[in-house]
C-alpha cells in the first residue's frame, strides 16, 4: 500500500524552499528531503518542479485570508478588511509572490503558477465591483483600484524585505484605506453619510 502524502505539509514545503530560494535553486530534491516525501513520487504525482509549484501556490493562496473577502453595506470596513487581509497574506507568502514575480520573466514555465494568484485578485475587485454598483466607489476597472489600494502595502513589503522596517500596521491600513477613498469615493457614499 503506497505511504500517504501530507498534501498540506508538502504545499507548505514547497513554497517555503522556492520563497527562499527562488525558482533555480528550487529543487525538487530538498522538496521532498524537506517534506518528507520520495521525490520520485514528486514526479509521478505532479510531473515536476513547476507543476508542483503552481499547485502549491494555488493550495496556500486559496486558505489564504486574502480569499476570503466578503462584501457589507460598509465601504470602509470592507477595504480595511481588504488591506488587512491582503497585508496578512504577504507576511505569510509574499516572499513566494515576489520569487515567482521577479521569476516568471527567466522561466516561461511559471506562466501557470502565476494564475495562482488570480482568484485571489479578481475577489477582491468583486468587492470593489459590488461598492462601484452602490455608488460608494467611483467607476473604474475595479482590478485598477484594487491595485491602488494595495500598492502602498506593496511597497511596504518591498521594503521590508530590504531590511528597512516600513510594516503596515492597522492605523497604516486605515490611512491607506482613507487616502484611497479620498480619490475614489463615489457620489452615492456622501449621501449614505459615509464621507
Amino acid at each position: 500500500m503506497p505511504k500517504q502524502i501530507d498534501v498540506d505539509r508538502l504545499f507548505e514545503t514547497t513554497v517555503t524552499v522556492f520563497a527562499e530560494r527562488g525558482y533555480s535553486a528550487c529543487t525538487t530534491q530538498e522538496i521532498a528531503r524537506r517534506s518528507g516525501v520520495n521525490e520520485a513520487t514528486l514526479f509521478r504525482r505532479y510531473g515536476g518542479k513547476a507543476a508542483l509549484l503552481n499547485r502549491a501556490l494555488t493550495h496556500a493562496l486559496a486558505r489564504s485570508s486574502f480569499a476570503r473577502l466578503t462584501v457589507t453595506d460598509d465601504v470602509v470596513a470592507d477595504l480595511v478588511a481588504m488591506a488587512r487581509a491582503y497585508a496578512e497574506s504577504v507576511e505569510q507568502y509574499g516572499a513566494a509572490i515576489l520569487s515567482l514575480l521577479t521569476d516568471v520573466s527567466r522561466h516561461p514555465e511559471l506562466r501557470d503558477a502565476m494564475e495562482a494568484l488570480m482568484p485571489n485578485m479578481r475577489s477582491a475587485a468583486q468587492v470593489i465591483k459590488a461598492h462601484q454598483e452602490q455608488g460608494r466607489i467611483s467607476p473604474g476597472d475595479p482590478m485598477h483600484m484594487v491595485l491602488t489600494l494595495i500598492a502602498p502595502l506593496m511597497a511596504s513589503g518591498l521594503w521590508d524585505r530590504a531590511g528597512y522596517a516600513v510594516t503596515a500596521c492597522d492605523s497604516d491600513l486605515d490611512a491607506a484605506v482613507a487616502a484611497f477613498l479620498n480619490g475614489h469615493r463615489g457620489k452615492g457614499a456622501a449621501e449614505e453619510g459615509h464621507a
